[in-house]
């Protein structure tokens, strides 16, 4: 009889240590948030493009996050404790070949029911081929922040126009070009013709889809300032609202284009 009270007993510990292995998994991702640091596929290391912030937040039962270009956002599960399966949805802009490339590197190994590893700051996901996205921990209180900035800026732009005053040094006031914010869309007249495209913001930095436009034509003038607007507005990496008249989106070389609000 004393045997099988002890039998019992182990047993019974078992179960509840393989409830709190579960619980525990399942907490941790819960409301966490994480930047990429390291990305592996096919054996090699792939290198993140450089001012791009590449992340993956847990709450609930829902994922989201940066792909590179696009937002993602769906829903998760954590499997047996170990694997982690997803079924995303995604924002559909456009951007370089480099950063495309990459981006659907990320999803891919997201995606692929990878297995789960991670400890207090870091978080690694690693598939059945080997291809590994690694992690560190975001602040909350950061993260937090560059939600609330998000917010912020977004809805102050929202219905907005502008006029474009300065390109890079040079005064275009009387170019006529000009810049609207409506949702996650952006248009305008670039000086002969009216382009558009799709626009995400996060934490200050500004994301461009594919800017398409009308086909008219002008003079020589004319149409080489449009192309350097639509070129600097294509490339455009950082956004900033000064005393909520100004706006100045800056590219990673820091040429400039600087708007009066209308």
């Amino acid at each position: 009889m004393k045997k099988i009270f002890i039998l019992i007993g182990f047993f019974s510990m078992f179960v509840v240590n393989c409830f709190i292995l579960s619980a525990a998994q399942t907490v941790h991702l819960n409301g966490s948030s994480w930047q990429l640091s390291r990305i592996r596929q096919n054996g090699l290391n792939l290198e993140i493009p450089r001012n791009t912030k590449i992340t993956v937040s847990f709450s609930g039962n829902k994922i989201s996050g940066f792909s590179g270009i696009n937002r993602y956002n769906g829903t998760y599960r954590v499997r047996n404790n170990t694997t982690l399966s997803t079924d995303i949805s995604t924002t559909l802009m456009g951007g370089s070949e480099e950063l495309m490339n990459f981006e659907m590197a990320f999803l891919d190994i997201l995606q692929s029911s990878p297995k789960i590893n991670y400890n207090k700051g870091t978080l690694t996901l690693r598939n059945s081929n080997g291809d590994t996205l690694s992690f560190n921990k975001s602040s909350n209180s950061n993260n937090q922040s560059d939600e609330n900035s998000l917010s912020r800026l977004t809805k102050e732009l929202s219905g907005t126009d502008w006029k474009l005053i300065n390109m890079n040094g040079k005064e275009v006031r009387n170019a006529g070009i000009t810049i609207s914010f409506s949702g996650n869309k952006i248009n305008g007249n670039s000086g002969i013709n009216s382009y558009f495209s799709d626009y995400i913001i996060t934490a200050g930095n500004i994301t461009i889809g594919t800017v398409g436009s009308t086909e008219m034509a002008g003079s020589d003038s004319l149409m080489k300032t449009e192309r350097q607007y639509i070129e600097l507005l294509q490339n455009a990496k950082k956004i900033e609202l000064v005393n909520k008249t100004t706006l100045v989106l800056t590219t990673n070389r820091g040429k400039t284009l600087t708007f009066e609000k209308l």
